[in-house]
């Protein structure tokens, strides 16, 4: 130890003869690693195994709900051969819920895996072997597969689990129905985008009534008579209840299945007019068939429509940049507009409260070392290792093939409070010197980094290893804090080494000029005091 601190001492009294090469690097490395940092993935959270895969089927509107029982049942055949890592399958299909939209021609299977340590694939893996190969079960039905993990809720509408999401705001059904069909396509076409799909539902097919109100008034009949009519003989009406033993049951009266299964049978239901007089309802009524919409979204009183997608094997940022350019391209009229939303938008706004939170964890660092220091140069000075400990981090996401999100900022912020602890230790100890020993700048930056190198470099090895296996990412749902730790640890490390160099080489810096500049004032001074007998 005692020859790695003299080699260090050597170190330093190198940089303080080549301070201009030192500074030069110095700010080469933080310059290349504000370049490099454009290519680090950004998301708002990393994608966490959680042994959950969702697959949300959907056919054509009006479909039966045992027709779509039965295409659920056949899926969930070929992931049972297929999947053996499925420990087991929650099916649910054709169900009208008042708690979720989900309707007859609709579907879901939620696949729950062994533990990580009991299968070798993924769930990331194994949802893109199934992605191609359930549609061939029945051409032109639309599949989603999608893993569940790493979500701490989405605003907005949609659906909450999409990362990927373009919303499209408009008046007009038509136009923004055409512009949602461009989008989608658009978005197919990006790398790392598996599936898209429209928030907005083809609409259900339905047949509407409507009553000639003149025809109606003709023979003595109101609106809401013939309405009322139609309703009991189609739906039904309660006219009473049968108890037994405790339990009450309903009786509805309706027309019987047989004769209101055809479309055509409506216009033959009976109706009674004011003379009491029977006549069929088509002599009144008119049957149009259309198809309705299932919903209409609307955000701040906007109709909106959402196209959402499924990314895989590519990170958010990368593919928010190529969809970016792709949606310049597309031509809309006034008064529509396209908006990034899902994890995007929480994204955006996470980023911008942890930089404030950052700014704030730096400004109070500084406030308490001025405070001890009594100086407001030398907690200038220790902050200078903050920059560094960019090249480490940027380095460390590059190489591990990180992502740069929430964590990782987090980690950031860590070191804001971390990396100063050496250079603090340093310049404390130099001060020391000076004051107590009347030790010179250049013989108290060199004892200084002598006999304080040793704890410097136990504090970082040891605070390195404490994060190391947070940083392998050791166990289940572990790849949520794994960029936490990474940033830590590369960050640290490159702090650490540059700083044991820098940080000596900016304190002399400073130091003489605040000498030179106290003796130049010194000697200005003698110069204007006046000589005796003047």
């Amino acid at each position: 130890m005692q020859s790695l601190a003299a080699s260090y001492a050597e170190a330093i009294r190198w940089s303080l003869g080549h301070r201009g090469v030192l500074t030069v690097l110095s700010v080469g490395l933080f310059a290349s690693a504000i370049y490099l940092s454009g290519y680090i993935g950004v998301e708002l959270e990393p994608q966490v195994d959680e042994g959950q895969i969702r697959v949300n089927i959907e056919m054509e509107p009006g479909t039966r709900a045992e027709s779509t029982k039965e295409i659920v049942d056949r899926m969930e055949q070929i992931i049972m051969e297929k999947v053996p890592e499925a420990e087991y399958i929650m099916t649910e299909a054709g169900s009208d819920s008042p708690f979720r939209s989900i309707s007859t021609h609709t579907g879901e299977m939620r696949i729950t895996l062994n533990d990580q340590s009991q299968r070798e694939r993924t769930a990331r893996e194994i949802a893109n072997e199934l992605r191609p190969m359930l549609p061939a079960i029945a051409p032109g039905i639309q599949l989603r597969t999608r893993i569940s993990g790493g979500s701490f809720g989405r605003r907005g509408g949609g659906n909450s689990e999409d990362r990927l999401q373009v919303a499209i705001r408009g008046y007009s059904v038509e136009t923004t129905q055409g512009l949602a069909l461009q989008v989608r396509d658009a978005m197919m076409n990006i790398q790392g985008v598996a599936e898209a799909e429209i928030s907005r539902q083809p609409g259900s097919p339905e047949m509407v009534v409507r009553v000639d109100r003149l025809k109606a008034a003709s023979i003595g009949m109101s609106v809401s008579q013939v309405d009322e009519t139609l309703e009991t003989a189609v739906g039904g009406r309660r006219s009473s209840f049968y108890r037994e033993e405790g339990d009450e049951y309903d009786i509805v009266v309706r027309l019987r299945e047989d004769d209101r299964l055809q479309l055509a049978q409506v216009g033959r239901i009976p109706l009674r007019t004011s003379q009491g007089e029977l006549i069929h309802a088509d002599a009144v009524v008119k049957l149009q068939r259309q198809e309705g919409p299932v919903e209409i979204d609307r955000v701040d009183q906007e109709r909106i429509v959402y196209v959402s997608g499924t990314i895989t094997d590519r990170d958010l940022g990368s593919i928010i940049a190529d969809l970016k350019i792709a949606l310049d391209q597309i031509a809309r009229p006034d008064g529509y507009e396209f908006r990034f939303g899902g994890e995007w938008e929480d994204q955006q706004e996470s980023f911008r409260e942890l930089l404030f939170a950052a700014i704030l964890a730096l400004l109070l660092v500084y406030m308490v070392m001025a405070a001890q220091f009594e100086s407001l140069r030398d907690p200038f000075i220790i902050l200078f290792s903050i920059p560094l400990a960019a090249i480490g981090v940027v380095l460390m996401l590059l190489i591990t093939e990180t992502t740069f999100n929430m964590q990782g900022f987090l980690g950031v912020i860590v070191l804001v409070g971390i990396v100063v602890n050496n250079a603090i230790v340093l310049i404390d100890y130099t001060n020391q010197l000076r004051r107590d020993h009347g030790y010179s700048i250049l013989d108290a930056v060199m004892t200084a980094g002598s006999r304080r190198l040793r704890p410097i470099l136990m504090t970082t090895i040891t605070t390195v290893l404490g994060l190391l296996p947070m940083a392998i990412g050791i166990g289940e749902g572990s790849e949520l804090q794994v960029p936490m730790a990474r940033v830590v640890i590369g960050g640290l490390l490159t702090s650490t080494m540059i700083t044991l160099v820098f940080i000596p080489m900016i304190y002399a810096t400073l130091e003489e000029f605040s000498e030179r500049r106290t003796l130049r004032s010194g000697l200005a001074g003698e110069k204007l005091q006046p000589v005796e007998g003047d």
